[in-house]
């Protein structure tokens, strides 16, 4: 797999997506970027903006824009997450009719890397997994697939709001594995080695590992005992695909870094998805009349609640297990606080307002 493309097919050209084709453009990778979705209005004032350089409505339409061409065309599905999967099932039910139709060489000399931007991991990729393995797989088509998830965004939709830029100093996350379980089976076994343990990697693949202290005994790799702690580099079969798409992001200047998709789901319900549904709650406790006497708190702390709903109903469907985990431990605070209140303890409320202040100073601006 080389660490370029030949092309990206960007599905779903809003502020993401199109940011997306902006990054790459400006980066210079990524090959030629086509946009891809429903409204033929909307993919033009993407090709007006910048944000790709041509379009297509249907897939045999996007697909035929790159044939002829050698090498590694990338998809990235950047639409809302279940969109995602729908548009997804069809990209592989539409490759399995061409080779029906034209035989197993239809895509000679051509390979498809799947990947996405989505904040909810393990449906896409338990989803892509089934789609890529046999009976379901189509039949003479390369395809390989890391799912991956930019922390960025915007209360702001659409391909208007787009920038090159929104990516540059933002972490990325990649799940090349489905649970934490495969993630530790792959670190045990070598394919994939901690970031401490690492000397030299060469096209993705680990070739050189410092020797570590395991257990009073010296190792090639840290094979266990990694407390949670983030991978960031991986070896064995997924190595080039990883590799390319990890030297994608790093190229549209983000950090990346790689751990399983129940694992990502799960912190990101406590980052991302309950900050959001908490600026959600507060808004709607203050009746629509109070609203003239709210200030700058008030806006910080609602901002986004003002994110696109059909966006968030399905980010919350999706990942409703680990949101509800993540809203427990949340009422388990409001509950403490409750007594905190009840008592007048302010040796506590001061003790927890320092306490969280730290934690959040930690974080920067």
């Amino acid at each position: 797999m080389q660490r370029d493309f030949a092309q990206t097919i960007v599905v779903g050209v809003g502020l993401l997506g199109g940011s997306v084709g902006l990054a790459a453009k400006k980066a210079g990778v990524g090959g030629k970027i086509i946009g891809f979705g429903r409204s033929e209005a909307k993919l033009r004032r993407a090709v007006e903006l910048g944000a790709v350089d041509a379009f297509a409505t249907d897939w045999r339409e996007a697909l035929e824009l790159g044939a002829g061409t050698q090498g590694t065309t990338q998809i990235v599905f950047a639409a809302p997450v279940e969109t995602n999967l729908r548009v997804l099932r069809d990209f592989c039910r539409v490759c399995g009719e061409i080779c029906a139709e034209k035989g197993v060489d239809a895509f000679a000399g051509r390979s498809f890397l799947l990947s996405d931007v989505g904040s909810v991991k393990s449906d896409f990729v338990r989803t892509v997994d089934a789609l890529l393995a046999p009976p379901e797989r189509p039949s003479g088509a390369r395809i390989e697939s890391v799912a991956a998830h930019p922390i960025a965004g915007s209360d702001k939709s659409g391909v208007e709001f787009a920038t090159a830029n929104l990516f540059r100093g933002k972490l990325t996350i990649l799940t090349p594995w489905e649970s934490a379980a495969d993630r530790r089976v792959a670190l045990e076994s070598g394919e994939a080695i901690s970031e401490s343990a690492v000397k030299t990697v060469e096209n993705g693949k680990v070739v050189e590992v410092a020797q570590v202290e395991e257990n009073g005994a010296t190792g090639a790799a840290v094979k266990t005992g990694l407390n949670g702690e983030i991978s960031r580099c991986v070896a064995g079969e997924k190595a080039s695909a990883v590799a390319a798409v990890r030297a994608f992001w790093e190229a549209l200047g983000s950090t990346v870094v790689e751990t399983s998709a129940d694992e990502h789901d799960r912190i990101l319900a406590r980052t991302s998805h309950l900050p959001h549904l908490a600026s959600v709650l507060t808004a709607s406790v203050v009746p629509t009349e109070e609203l003239l006497f709210t200030g700058t708190g008030f806006r910080d702390v609602t901002r986004l609640a003002g994110g696109a709903p059909d966006v968030w109903v399905e980010i919350f469907g999706s990942n409703r297990a680990a949101t509800l985990d993540a809203l427990e431990r949340l009422e388990e605070k409001i509950v403490l606080w409750k007594s905190f209140l009840k008592e007048n303890d302010r040796e506590s409320i001061l003790t927890f307002l320092k306490e969280t202040k730290k934690k959040r100073d930690a974080l920067g601006s």
